[in-house]
Protein backbone atom coordinates (compact mmCIF):
# COMPACT_ATOMS: atom_id res chain seq x y z
CA UNK A 1 0.00 0.00 0.00
CA UNK A 2 2.92 2.52 1.13
CA UNK A 3 4.59 1.86 -2.51
CA UNK A 4 1.22 2.33 -4.47
CA UNK A 5 0.48 5.48 -2.50
CA UNK A 6 3.84 6.67 -3.11
CA UNK A 7 3.48 5.71 -7.24
CA UNK A 8 -0.08 8.01 -7.02
CA UNK A 9 1.50 10.87 -5.23
CA UNK A 10 -0.73 10.63 -2.57
CA UNK A 11 -0.86 9.81 1.19
CA UNK A 12 -1.48 5.92 2.24
CA UNK A 13 -4.85 6.83 4.40
CA UNK A 14 -6.06 8.67 1.31
CA UNK A 15 -5.68 5.47 -1.40
CA UNK A 16 -7.20 2.93 1.86
CA UNK A 17 -9.95 5.65 2.14
CA UNK A 18 -10.15 5.40 -1.91
CA UNK A 19 -9.94 1.73 -2.02
CA UNK A 20 -12.48 0.90 1.12
CA UNK A 21 -14.98 3.95 -0.91
CA UNK A 22 -14.82 2.41 -4.12
CA UNK A 23 -15.41 -1.30 -2.74
CA UNK A 24 -18.44 -0.11 -0.83
CA UNK A 25 -19.89 2.00 -4.22
CA UNK A 26 -19.39 -1.85 -6.33
CA UNK A 27 -20.49 -3.75 -3.26
CA UNK A 28 -17.81 -6.60 -3.32
CA UNK A 29 -13.98 -6.83 -2.41
CA UNK A 30 -11.45 -6.21 -4.70
CA UNK A 31 -8.54 -7.21 -3.12
CA UNK A 32 -6.73 -9.97 -1.17
CA UNK A 33 -5.36 -8.61 2.40
CA UNK A 34 -2.51 -10.50 4.06
CA UNK A 35 -0.84 -7.92 6.69
CA UNK A 36 0.72 -5.24 4.65
CA UNK A 37 0.43 -6.77 1.35
CA UNK A 38 -2.73 -7.02 -1.01
CA UNK A 39 -2.91 -8.41 -4.26
CA UNK A 40 -5.99 -8.59 -6.58
CA UNK A 41 -9.07 -10.96 -6.40
CA UNK A 42 -11.06 -12.15 -9.18
CA UNK A 43 -13.34 -9.53 -8.96
CA UNK A 44 -10.38 -6.83 -8.52
CA UNK A 45 -8.68 -8.78 -12.03
CA UNK A 46 -12.34 -8.03 -13.74
CA UNK A 47 -12.40 -4.46 -13.32
CA UNK A 48 -8.74 -3.84 -14.24
CA UNK A 49 -8.60 -5.42 -17.24
CA UNK A 50 -11.99 -3.74 -18.56
CA UNK A 51 -10.80 -0.60 -17.10
CA UNK A 52 -7.53 -0.99 -19.39
CA UNK A 53 -9.80 -1.55 -22.13
CA UNK A 54 -11.85 1.76 -20.98
CA UNK A 55 -8.62 4.18 -20.39
CA UNK A 56 -7.28 3.01 -23.97
CA UNK A 57 -10.09 4.02 -25.82
CA UNK A 58 -10.32 7.25 -23.84
CA UNK A 59 -6.55 7.77 -24.73
CA UNK A 60 -7.61 6.41 -28.97
CA UNK A 61 -10.09 9.40 -28.65
CA UNK A 62 -7.60 11.83 -27.07
CA UNK A 63 -5.47 10.85 -30.48
CA UNK A 64 -8.00 11.23 -32.65
CA UNK A 65 -9.30 14.89 -31.82
CA UNK A 66 -5.24 15.84 -31.77
CA UNK A 67 -4.92 14.40 -35.25
CA UNK A 68 -7.86 16.59 -36.51
CA UNK A 69 -6.44 19.28 -34.77
CA UNK A 70 -3.28 18.49 -37.34
CA UNK A 71 -3.66 17.71 -40.44
CA UNK A 72 -1.05 15.17 -41.40
CA UNK A 73 0.73 14.89 -38.24
CA UNK A 74 0.52 12.66 -34.86
CA UNK A 75 1.71 9.73 -33.09
CA UNK A 76 2.30 6.15 -34.19
CA UNK A 77 3.00 3.36 -32.69
CA UNK A 78 4.06 0.06 -34.41
CA UNK A 79 4.98 -3.35 -32.43
CA UNK A 80 7.45 -5.47 -34.54
CA UNK A 81 10.34 -7.73 -34.49
CA UNK A 82 11.67 -6.77 -38.55
CA UNK A 83 14.58 -4.17 -38.55
CA UNK A 84 14.92 -4.63 -42.00
CA UNK A 85 11.19 -4.53 -43.03
CA UNK A 86 10.34 -1.78 -40.36
CA UNK A 87 13.00 0.32 -41.39
CA UNK A 88 11.97 0.17 -45.29
CA UNK A 89 8.57 0.67 -44.80
CA UNK A 90 9.08 3.89 -42.46
CA UNK A 91 11.21 5.46 -44.75
CA UNK A 92 8.98 5.38 -47.03
CA UNK A 93 5.94 6.55 -45.18
CA UNK A 94 8.08 9.20 -43.90
CA UNK A 95 7.70 10.42 -47.91
CA UNK A 96 3.80 10.95 -47.46
CA UNK A 97 4.12 11.93 -43.10
CA UNK A 98 7.02 13.97 -42.42
CA UNK A 99 5.41 15.65 -39.25
CA UNK A 100 4.34 11.79 -37.52
CA UNK A 101 6.23 10.75 -34.57
CA UNK A 102 6.95 6.85 -35.02
CA UNK A 103 7.67 4.38 -32.11
CA UNK A 104 9.03 1.09 -32.98
CA UNK A 105 8.27 -1.09 -29.81
CA UNK A 106 9.56 -4.66 -29.79
CA UNK A 107 7.41 -7.39 -30.05
CA UNK A 108 7.38 -8.64 -26.56
CA UNK A 109 4.85 -11.39 -24.77
CA UNK A 110 4.03 -8.62 -22.72
CA UNK A 111 3.30 -5.68 -25.63
CA UNK A 112 1.62 -7.83 -27.53
CA UNK A 113 -0.73 -8.47 -24.39
CA UNK A 114 -1.26 -4.78 -24.54
CA UNK A 115 -1.54 -4.74 -27.92
CA UNK A 116 -4.50 -7.72 -27.92
CA UNK A 117 -6.24 -7.13 -25.16
CA UNK A 118 -6.00 -3.12 -24.34
CA UNK A 119 -4.66 -2.01 -27.86
CA UNK A 120 -2.42 -0.04 -26.85
CA UNK A 121 -0.52 0.35 -29.61
CA UNK A 122 -1.51 0.89 -33.42
CA UNK A 123 -0.47 -1.88 -35.22
CA UNK A 124 1.53 -4.82 -35.55
CA UNK A 125 3.95 -6.52 -37.93
CA UNK A 126 4.71 -9.92 -37.02
CA UNK A 127 5.47 -13.46 -38.79
CA UNK A 128 3.13 -15.13 -36.52
CA UNK A 129 -0.24 -15.13 -36.73
CA UNK A 130 -2.18 -14.72 -33.90
CA UNK A 131 -5.09 -16.22 -33.46
CA UNK A 132 -7.33 -13.58 -30.92
CA UNK A 133 -11.05 -12.37 -31.04
CA UNK A 134 -9.68 -8.81 -30.40
CA UNK A 135 -7.60 -8.65 -33.56
CA UNK A 136 -7.67 -9.42 -37.46
CA UNK A 137 -4.25 -11.03 -38.68
CA UNK A 138 -3.99 -9.70 -42.61
CA UNK A 139 -1.56 -11.62 -44.64
CA UNK A 140 0.67 -9.16 -46.49
CA UNK A 141 3.85 -11.02 -48.21
CA UNK A 142 5.39 -14.52 -48.19
CA UNK A 143 9.07 -14.28 -48.47
CA UNK A 144 11.34 -16.44 -49.01
CA UNK A 145 14.24 -17.29 -46.86
CA UNK A 146 18.33 -17.53 -48.19
CA UNK A 147 21.29 -18.77 -46.96
CA UNK A 148 23.84 -15.83 -47.15
CA UNK A 149 27.37 -16.96 -47.46
CA UNK A 150 30.56 -14.05 -47.86
CA UNK A 151 31.43 -13.73 -51.86
CA UNK A 152 34.52 -15.05 -51.57
CA UNK A 153 32.87 -18.52 -50.77
CA UNK A 154 33.87 -21.24 -53.64
CA UNK A 155 31.42 -23.95 -51.88
CA UNK A 156 28.43 -22.76 -54.85
CA UNK A 157 28.44 -21.30 -58.25
CA UNK A 158 25.06 -22.12 -59.74
CA UNK A 159 22.78 -19.39 -56.77
CA UNK A 160 21.28 -22.28 -55.29
CA UNK A 161 22.78 -24.80 -52.09
CA UNK A 162 21.77 -27.98 -50.70
CA UNK A 163 22.36 -27.71 -47.16
CA UNK A 164 22.83 -31.57 -46.89
CA UNK A 165 26.40 -31.61 -48.93
CA UNK A 166 27.33 -28.47 -46.79
CA UNK A 167 27.99 -30.02 -42.59
CA UNK A 168 31.09 -27.86 -42.66
CA UNK A 169 29.49 -24.61 -42.50
CA UNK A 170 29.50 -22.21 -39.62
CA UNK A 171 26.26 -19.63 -39.00
CA UNK A 172 26.21 -16.47 -37.45
CA UNK A 173 22.76 -15.97 -36.25
CA UNK A 174 20.40 -14.87 -33.01
CA UNK A 175 20.38 -16.30 -30.20
CA UNK A 176 17.70 -19.63 -29.36
CA UNK A 177 15.06 -17.06 -27.71
CA UNK A 178 14.34 -15.12 -30.73
CA UNK A 179 11.14 -16.28 -33.04
CA UNK A 180 13.65 -15.92 -36.36
CA UNK A 181 16.32 -18.68 -35.03
CA UNK A 182 13.66 -21.50 -33.78
CA UNK A 183 11.72 -20.44 -37.45
CA UNK A 184 15.03 -21.82 -38.98
CA UNK A 185 16.10 -24.51 -36.35
CA UNK A 186 12.87 -26.06 -36.79
CA UNK A 187 13.48 -26.07 -40.51
CA UNK A 188 16.31 -27.35 -40.63
CA UNK A 189 15.39 -30.34 -38.15
CA UNK A 190 12.80 -30.89 -41.15
CA UNK A 191 15.28 -31.69 -43.56
CA UNK A 192 17.54 -33.68 -40.99
CA UNK A 193 20.24 -30.89 -41.10
CA UNK A 194 21.71 -29.37 -38.05
CA UNK A 195 23.34 -25.79 -38.33
CA UNK A 196 26.74 -25.41 -36.30
CA UNK A 197 26.64 -22.08 -34.81
CA UNK A 198 29.76 -20.57 -34.16
CA UNK A 199 28.54 -16.79 -33.76
CA UNK A 200 25.08 -15.81 -31.96
CA UNK A 201 23.54 -12.32 -31.59
CA UNK A 202 21.24 -10.53 -30.08
CA UNK A 203 20.90 -7.60 -32.25
CA UNK A 204 19.93 -8.75 -36.14
CA UNK A 205 21.81 -6.06 -38.02
CA UNK A 206 25.26 -7.35 -36.87
CA UNK A 207 24.57 -11.28 -38.91
CA UNK A 208 25.45 -9.56 -42.35
CA UNK A 209 28.02 -7.29 -41.18
CA UNK A 210 30.03 -10.41 -39.84
CA UNK A 211 28.90 -12.57 -43.04
CA UNK A 212 30.12 -9.70 -45.15
CA UNK A 213 33.70 -9.95 -43.42
CA UNK A 214 33.82 -13.87 -44.05
CA UNK A 215 32.90 -14.93 -40.66
CA UNK A 216 30.38 -17.63 -41.12
CA UNK A 217 27.07 -18.09 -43.06
CA UNK A 218 23.40 -16.99 -42.36
CA UNK A 219 19.88 -17.47 -42.72
CA UNK A 220 18.46 -14.37 -44.53
CA UNK A 221 14.68 -13.73 -44.85
CA UNK A 222 13.84 -11.91 -48.43
CA UNK A 223 12.97 -8.92 -47.27
CA UNK A 224 16.59 -8.57 -45.36
CA UNK A 225 18.47 -8.53 -48.47
CA UNK A 226 20.70 -6.02 -50.15
CA UNK A 227 20.90 -6.86 -54.14
CA UNK A 228 24.12 -4.37 -54.86
CA UNK A 229 25.97 -6.00 -51.87
CA UNK A 230 28.96 -6.89 -54.09
CA UNK A 231 30.76 -8.41 -50.78
CA UNK A 232 27.65 -11.04 -50.03
CA UNK A 233 26.00 -14.04 -51.82
CA UNK A 234 22.25 -15.19 -51.52
CA UNK A 235 21.62 -18.82 -52.02
CA UNK A 236 18.49 -20.60 -53.07
CA UNK A 237 18.18 -23.24 -50.43
CA UNK A 238 16.88 -26.57 -52.83
CA UNK A 239 15.98 -28.86 -49.71
CA UNK A 240 11.88 -27.84 -49.18
CA UNK A 241 10.18 -24.93 -49.62
CA UNK A 242 11.48 -22.72 -47.06
CA UNK A 243 9.26 -19.64 -46.47
CA UNK A 244 7.46 -17.15 -43.93
CA UNK A 245 4.46 -14.58 -44.12
CA UNK A 246 4.64 -11.42 -43.03
CA UNK A 247 1.67 -10.25 -41.91
CA UNK A 248 0.27 -7.09 -39.60
CA UNK A 249 -2.45 -7.55 -36.87
CA UNK A 250 -5.33 -4.83 -36.84
CA UNK A 251 -7.56 -4.30 -33.74
CA UNK A 252 -11.08 -5.04 -34.06
CA UNK A 253 -12.72 -2.59 -31.11
CA UNK A 254 -10.73 0.29 -31.32
CA UNK A 255 -11.64 3.25 -33.39
CA UNK A 256 -7.86 3.82 -35.89
CA UNK A 257 -6.27 7.20 -35.83
CA UNK A 258 -6.23 8.89 -39.85
CA UNK A 259 -2.63 7.72 -39.66
CA UNK A 260 -3.34 4.42 -38.26
CA UNK A 261 -5.15 3.26 -41.39
CA UNK A 262 -3.02 5.53 -43.71
CA UNK A 263 -0.12 3.24 -42.77
CA UNK A 264 -2.05 -0.07 -43.08
CA UNK A 265 -2.63 0.74 -46.65
CA UNK A 266 1.23 1.79 -47.29
CA UNK A 267 2.19 -1.50 -46.10
CA UNK A 268 -0.29 -3.08 -48.26
CA UNK A 269 1.37 -0.58 -50.68
CA UNK A 270 5.08 -1.64 -50.40
CA UNK A 271 4.37 -5.28 -50.36
CA UNK A 272 2.54 -5.41 -53.58
CA UNK A 273 5.28 -3.30 -55.22
CA UNK A 274 8.01 -5.67 -53.75
CA UNK A 275 6.59 -7.93 -55.39
CA UNK A 276 6.49 -6.43 -58.66
CA UNK A 277 10.10 -5.93 -57.67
Amino acid sequence: MSLAAKELSISQPALSKAITNLESELEMDLFFRSGKRISLNENGKFLFKRAERIFSEVHHLERGLEERRGEGSGNLSIVTTLPYTFTNIIDQFFNEYPNVKYQQVPLSKENLQQFTENGKFDVCITTEEIHHPNVEWVPLFEEEIFLTVPKSYKETTTGTIDLLEFNHLRFIGLTKQYCFRQFTDQYCKSIGYTPIYQVEVEEATTILKLVKNGRGAAFTPETAINLYDSKLKHLKIENEKFTRTIGLLKHRYLFPTKISEAFVAHCHHYFKEYKKD
